[in-house]
């Protein structure tokens, strides 16, 4: 008879997980699986130097629709009916001389997901290519810095690393074409085997997108142990991964020093310097999820009752919550204790579990120590190779040389006066409106408009060149493909800017005053007339250091998610052709 074949992923088991904590590390997972619900099988217990354990398991399918639809439903019909289908699941291990890998079917994924080498597929494809082959078919990947959190993409034709590369990026998965001779050599495929060439897949799993039987799956696993025991990788991500035991030191500092932040946050949700996002590593399926629920170490109960997240993207959201709590945690320890026994679930729109894990493994951040920036994503700590920080160095102080303006005069007595109190010593300037809490479509236009007889400038003040900065350039390409597109086309939301102001002429408080009385001297029309101007939004920053430094000497600023989100508002303005400049304000001395 002939073998049946499969496409499937290969997983490798991190021995280096908590639950590992004695030598026979097979028959600890084992026994992990099999409380979960799953029974272990009966098979032949090795087989090309493997030992095996594979486990079964079943669970019925009831979706929320049958509820739904009962309103409508007579009694006794068959679409009623519950546990009409099931869902069988497998997971197989196969243990060696020196690693346990495992394959999965049906929901036996979720089983293993806390105990897998999160590395393994990209660790093997960084063994199997160049950077400058162009046979990057897709990539999913997250960035530590920069306003987007993670993006797939796919390409019309065949990319290399180095056309797909920017700062910052780490690659979750990769797609990429595998010729015939690579996979006959390093995976022991036959010519008869072998019609084309093939792409591989490289994610925490790695798997070839060719079906295979049961004994090529073993080669397979021997050949990407062979890749990554003897072939030299290449750096598929800009940024280098803290090995923990190479570096237990100094992941222990930052784990405190992470801790130590996230104590900061939760007493001071205004404390901005400092920013936490939430996020699974499978972040399509969590950050599109119905709901989200946090429970406590095994419990399956809700930790806050019936309260349940309808989003769940920054630990501000969570700290809410906690500090409701009775017995809600009074210092820093207490706090890190906390989060270290929960754990986020994520679920679709008929409560099937998409995602969970340990809550401080959704958290993504950034710590310094020893005047370096460690980034923490995905439960992994990564410092940003040196030759890129060059890389965004120079690139920043082109821009900043290139693109300076002059435009705002005023020094700004810091920390004594706010930003909307520097913002109002422009009331009365000539050609001049501050307009910085107008926020039709709750977008905001800018803090300071000015124009001359050709331009009008959009001015976004902010105080700090630091991890703030990836929000005020996300607010700006905000406002300017929203002016833009209003310019060029019914002038609806230009209109909105003008009326809120002029409405705020009944408001009590003194500074909606001001703004509104700045129409008294300029009517609708002369308003909407400025855009007919050329457009440059204008970034101006105050350097909040006790010693001032110059934009001109970028280096001296530690921020790389400043650096980073500059460059990237930059290429962003450039594509909608919005004129982009910075000035730096002084401090009153």
């Amino acid at each position: 008879m002939e073998e049946e074949k499969i496409q499937i992923g290969i997983y490798q088991i991190a021995l280096d997980s908590d639950i590992f904590q004695d030598e026979n590390k097979l028959d600890t997972l084992a026994q992990t699986i099999e409380s979960k619900g799953y029974t272990k099988q009966e098979i032949s217990e090795e087989i090309d130097g493997f030992s095996l354990k594979l486990f079964y398991g079943v669970k019925p399918q009831n979706p929320k629709w049958k509820k739904f639809l009962s309103q409508v439903v007579t009694d006794n019909q068959p679409i009623s009916e519950a546990n009409k289908s099931w869902t069988e699941s497998f997971v197989l291990l196969a243990q060696n001389e020196k690693n346990i890998y495992a394959v999965t079917g049906g929901l036996g994924f979720f089983i293993i997901q806390d105990y897998i080498n999160q590395d393994f597929g990209i660790d093997v494809i960084s063994r199997l290519i160049k950077k400058e082959d162009k046979i990057i078919k897709a990539t999913k990947e997250k960035s530590v810095v920069g306003g987007v959190l993670g993006s797939s993409k796919n390409f019309r034709k065949n990319y290399n690393l180095f056309e797909s590369d920017s700062f910052g990026k780490i690659y979750q998965e990769l797609k990429a074409n595998l010729d015939k001779g690579i996979l006959q050599s390093k995976f022991g495929f036959g010519q008869d085997d072998l019609k084309k060439d093939s792409f591989c897949i490289a994610k925490t799993s790695f798997r070839i997108n060719k079906s295979i039987t049961f004994e090529q799956l073993f080669e397979i696993i021997k050949g990407c142990e062979y890749l990554i025991d003897n072939v030299d990788a290449i750096a598929i991500n800009n940024v280098e991964k803290i090995v923990k035991k190479k570096n237990q030191t100094l992941i222990s500092n930052l784990e405190n020093e992470l801790f130590s932040q996230l104590w900061k946050r939760h007493q001071n949700p205004e404390d901005y310097n400092i920013d936490f996002d939430l996020c699974h590593k499978e972040f399509e399926k969590y950050l599109t999820a119905s709901k989200y629920i946090v429970k406590k170490n095994l419990s399956n109960k809700n930790f806050f009752d019936d309260f349940v997240f309808e989003e769940l993207d920054n630990v501000d959201l969570l700290f809410s919550k906690i500090k409701e709590l009775e017995d809600s945690p009074d210092n820093e320890q207490g706090l890190r204790e906390l989060i270290s026994s929960l754990k986020i679930y994520s679920y679709d729109e008929n409560d099937e579990e998409l995602t969970h894990g340990w809550l401080h493994h959704h958290i993504h951040g950034d710590v310094e120590i020893d005047e370096k920036r460690y980034f923490f994503i995905d439960k992994s700590w990564y410092l940003i190779k040196e030759e890129f920080i060059n890389e965004l160095n120079e690139g920043c102080k082109h821009f900043i040389s290139e693109h300076t303006n002059e435009g705002l005069t005023n020094k700004w007595d810091y920390p004594t006066q706010k930003e909307n109190d520097y913002n109002q010593t422009y009331f009365d300037q000539e050609n001049t409106l501050v307009i910085d809490k107008i926020t039709p479509e709750n977008i905001e236009p800018c803090d300071i408009l000015k124009w001359d007889d050709e331009t009008v400038f959009f001015y976004h003040v902010k105080a700090g060149f630091g991890n703030t900065m990836r929000d005020l350039c996300s607010q700006i390409i905000i406002a300017a493909n929203r002016i833009n597109g209003s310019k060029l086309g019914d002038k609806k939301y230009l209109k909105k800017i003008y009326k809120q102001m002029k409405d705020k002429s009944s408001s009590s408080d003194e500074y909606y005053k001001k703004v509104a009385k700045q129409t008294d001297s300029l009517t609708e029309d002369q308003f909407l007339s400025l855009f007919d101007k050329h457009l440059i939004f204008v970034l101006a920053v105050l350097d909040t250091a006790t010693n001032e430094r110059s934009l001109s000497e970028i280096e001296k600023f530690k921020s790389n998610i400043a650096k980073f989100s500059l460059q990237e508002l930059y290429k962003e303005m450039r594509s909608i052709d919005v004129a982009l400049e910075i000035i730096q304000i002084k401090k009153v001395n």
